[in-house]
């Protein structure tokens, strides 16, 4: 069993590797209509029991999420269309509220397939109950990238012109916050979320 400490550093590296490892426009997956929340959705209606998903709310979202539940399992027994559409409220509903408890907007469903390359991957070690394929992936990309921003730097560390020099300045400052924010996350001074 891995100590706790690795634990951790696996899981802010996965958090890093997620800017590092694949590009993505958002490391959201939760609004993917083939993410867990979703998914976790699903089950809730087909069992008719909000236990499934209230993993992903706060407890003070409970009632709005309870009262979005009944709506839509009393509509859904209506005909397809209205099944379809009270299905859509209830995965808007919730993931709405699960983004709320993130910090993050709500801007919609995303279709399915949506999710990031880090995502899936993410979620793919936890199905598989192993994770080590994926942190040495993350590893070796981290060293990567820190050696291109190193070397980017390195280049113009002791420019003689002002372009040079201003060019050195903006390597540096990427360089330097680079290093900052991945230290940062591994050493768990960011909120681990």
């Amino acid at each position: 069993m891995k100590s706790f400490s690795t634990t951790k550093r696996i899981f802010t590296l996965t958090l890093l590797g997620g800017a590092l490892l694949w590009s993505s426009a958002t490391f959201a997956h939760c609004d993917s209509l083939d993410g867990p929340v979703i998914e976790d959705a699903r089950t809730a209606l087909s069992n008719e029991s909000l236990k499934p998903v209230l993993k992903w709310i706060g407890p003070d979202d409970e009632k709005s999420l309870t009262t979005a539940f009944n709506s839509t399992l009393k509509v859904r027994g209506l005909d397809p269309e209205a099944r379809e559409l009270a299905d859509r409220y209830f995965f808007e509903t919730l993931v709405h509220l699960h983004r709320a408890t993130e910090g993050a907007p709500y801007t919609g469903l995303k279709p399915a397939g949506s999710a990031s390359a880090a995502a899936k991957a993410a979620d793919k070690a936890l199905a598989e109950g192993n994770v080590d394929a994926l942190a040495k992936k993350l590893g070796e990309k981290v060293t990567l990238y820190v050696t291109k921003q190193f070397e980017e730097t390195a280049q113009n560390a002791n420019a003689e012109s002002v372009a040079d020099g201003r060019e050195f300045v903006e390597d540096y400052v990427r360089y330097v916050h680079s290093i900052e924010e991945i230290h940062n996350i591994v050493a768990g001074a960011h909120d681990e979320h």
